[in-house]
C-alpha cells in the first residue's frame, strides 16, 4: 500500500469558475473540469485516467491513500494560501472499466460520479466549469470527446472513501510548507509516492486529524 500526492485545478481558479460557484451554488474547491476528476462531491469519490492518463489510476491498488491538494494559485476570497489540501481518500475498489463501476453505484443507490463515462451520465456545462483549460478546449463537446476517447483507451476506474474532505474552507498547504516537508515542491504530473513520515507531517502542518 502506498500514499500518493496529487493535485488538481479547482473551480475557484479564475473569474469564470467563480461565476459558476455563485450561479450554481457550487463548492469553490471542486475540480474545474466538465468531468470532475476527482469527483469529490460524490459520497464515494472516484478517480480515473481522464486527467493523468496512464500516470496515476492504473498504478493504484486497494488500500492506497491519495492526498489531494490544489495547484498553486490565488484563491481569495476563499483562502489566503497559494495551495490548499482538500481531500484524503482511501482506495476501496478498482474496476476494469466505467460500466462495471457504474453498476456498483446504481446497485447501491449512489449517484454516478461525474467522471464515470457511461450513457445517461453527461458532462457538466461550460458555465459549470472554469472555462479555459490546459488542453485549450473551447467547448464541452470537444472537451468531453477527449475524455471519452481516453476512458476507452485506459478504462480503469477507482472508487474511494473519504478520510478527509473539505471543499469550502480547506487548510492551507503552502509552497513553503511543501518545501519544509519534502525539501522541494513535488511535481504531480505523475503523482509521487510519499513516505509515512512525510504524510504525518502534512497532517501536522495542516491540522488534520484522521
Amino acid at each position: 500500500m502506498s500514499i500518493r500526492l496529487n493535485s488538481y485545478r479547482p473551480l475557484c481558479v479564475n473569474e469564470h469558475g467563480r461565476r459558476a460557484i455563485e450561479m450554481y451554488n457550487l463548492p469553490p474547491f471542486i475540480d474545474s473540469s466538465c468531468r470532475r476528476d476527482p469527483d469529490l462531491q460524490n459520497p464515494y469519490p472516484s478517480t480515473t485516467s481522464l486527467c493523468r492518463g496512464e500516470n496515476f489510476a492504473p498504478h493504484l491498488t486497494v488500500g492506497d491513500t491519495i492526498v489531494y491538494m490544489t495547484r498553486s494559485g490565488v484563491y481569495e476570497p476563499f483562502t489566503s494560501g497559494n495551495r490548499v489540501l482538500t481531500a484524503i481518500l482511501k482506495v476501496v475498489e478498482i474496476y476494469p472499466d466505467h460500466s462495471t463501476a457504474a453498476s456498483w453505484y446504481r446497485e447501491h443507490d449512489v449517484p454516478l460520479p461525474n467522471n464515470c463515462i457511461v450513457p445517461g451520465n453527461p458532462p457538466f456545462s461550460w458555465d459549470e466549469t472554469a472555462g479555459v483549460n490546459s488542453k485549450d478546449f473551447t467547448n464541452v463537446p470537444e472537451w468531453d470527446a477527449f475524455y471519452q476517447a481516453r476512458s476507452r483507451r485506459i478504462p480503469v476506474f477507482v472508487r474511494t472513501e473519504k478520510m478527509f474532505c473539505e471543499l469550502h474552507q480547506p487548510p492551507v498547504l503552502s509552497n513553503n510548507m511543501l518545501i519544509d516537508i519534502f525539501g522541494r515542491i513535488p511535481r504531480t504530473q505523475t503523482p509521487p509516492t510519499i513516505t509515512q513520515a512525510q504524510f504525518d507531517k502534512v497532517l501536522k502542518l495542516t491540522g488534520i486529524t484522521l
